[in-house]
């Protein structure tokens, strides 16, 4: 299919990617696009970076804060943050409720855990 309509109810929804877990979202290997929605703490177990594609946090509502190769920056709504392939980066907090969008393209298994 060459399109596709989904809705945006769900705590994360994979818009766009891989593998999709619903019908509704489109499959690509060139994107990821998912929507995410926060009601409660939450931040990623530590940094991590991407070997081959570049990332694109956009905040909707409520604010983010993002270590990004050791510099803190809070990303509110209506902001966006940029991440180059191999920059180590981690979601620290979610200033909630927040909702927003992660892009990354290309669409590859290339998470690295960074070292601590």
């Amino acid at each position: 299919m060459s399109f596709s309509k989904i809705s945006l109810e769900g705590r994360l929804t994979v818009i766009a990617g891989p593998r999709p877990p619903s019908d509704d979202g489109f499959c690509s290997d060139r994107l990821q696009v998912l929507h995410w929605r926060v009601d409660e703490p939450f931040g990623d177990d530590g940094a991590h970076l991407h070997r081959s594609s570049d990332e694109v946090y956009v905040v909707l509502e409520g604010a983010i804060d993002v270590e990004i190769d050791g510099s803190l920056i809070t990303v509110a709504a209506g902001e966006a943050v940029t991440v180059g392939a191999g920059v180590s980066h981690a979601l620290v907090a979610v200033q909630y409720p927040a909702r927003g969008l992660t892009i990354r393209g290309p669409a590859v298994s290339d998470k690295v855990v960074a070292e601590s």
